[in-house]
């Protein structure tokens, strides 16, 4: 590289390494049995990391960033997860006491910004692409239970 270059890349790395989520890595526990347990996740891409949507699920909001994760207690029945950028995107399913539901949030190309997507995934596979997420909470200012 070249000696101007480097100071670049440098600072471009400083930029993107703060964008990451801090908190803990997930970890798996017990769902109680009279409950069901939602994880809500964004996978980190750099494509749509500056788009950071609030994502109401059941009673709660949060506004997670790539590589983040929220995870929460609902009581069983349906629930709807959504978000807003250019268009709304929901997800809903119904709830069952005892289960775990991982709900992937993604950030898709649109027509003037990246749209929310949201998808349920399977167990065995969100497990994967969760344990590289962090915990997020929500934060009080921007982030509130409805």
């Amino acid at each position: 590289m070249k000696p101007k270059i480097i100071p670049a890349v440098v600072i471009l790395a400083l930029i993107l390494a703060g964008c990451s989520v801090q908190g803990r890595a997930y970890q798996p526990e017990p769902v109680p049995p009279s409950v069901s347990m939602v994880h809500i996740y964004r996978p980190y891409h750099f494509y749509g990391s500056l788009i950071v949507p609030r994502v109401s699920c059941a009673q709660e909001s949060v506004s997670l960033k790539p590589g983040g994760y929220y995870s929460y207690y609902v009581n069983s029945g349906p629930v709807t997860c959504a978000a807003s950028t250019e268009a709304t995107s929901q997800l809903k399913f119904d709830a069952k006491p005892g289960k775990e539901y991982f709900v992937r949030e993604e950030i898709v190309p649109g027509n003037i910004v990246g749209r929310t997507h949201f998808s349920l995934v399977d167990p065995k596979v969100a497990r994967a692409e969760i344990a590289k997420c962090h915990e997020q909470k929500p934060a009080s200012d921007t982030d509130a239970r409805r």
